[in-house]
């Protein structure tokens, strides 16, 4: 992936991945391993494509395989995004905000709910 081409988002709105039969061939649970911590540490940006991948970690297959180096290709393109706190006069304020949909997954018909809070600017 040192050579890849860069991509502006991590993950198609509209990819409705399905579970399928585990392929061996590729090292997908690794991938989404080292995909995980990194959203958890320094990368929340990734954090919905990557939870979407690992609910695949078991019947996982080549479009979810494409759809995990879609993720390595935007990390390429904006390896200079991270979180960054910066000291300054005024307090901190601590903002947040949540959206859901009712029953978006067509696998299981759950619903998903998503939350960002912002420290300070």
């Amino acid at each position: 992936m040192v050579e890849c081409n860069p991509v502006t988002i991590p993950m198609c709105t509209s990819l409705q991945l399905k579970a399928e039969e585990d392929e061996d061939n590729f090292p997908y649970r690794s991938l989404i391993g080292a995909l995980l911590f990194l959203a958890k540490t320094t990368r929340p940006d990734i954090a919905f494509a990557v939870v979407k991948l690992a609910q695949f970690t078991n019947g996982f297959g080549s479009e979810h395989w494409l759809a995990a180096k879609k993720v390595l290709r935007y990390l390429k393109g904006t390896s200079n995004l991270g979180i960054c706190y910066e000291k300054g006069d005024k307090p901190l304020c601590l903002t947040g905000y949540c959206d859901s949909d009712y029953a978006c997954d067509r696998n299981d018909r759950k619903s998903q709910v998503g939350a960002v809070f912002f420290l300070g600017h």
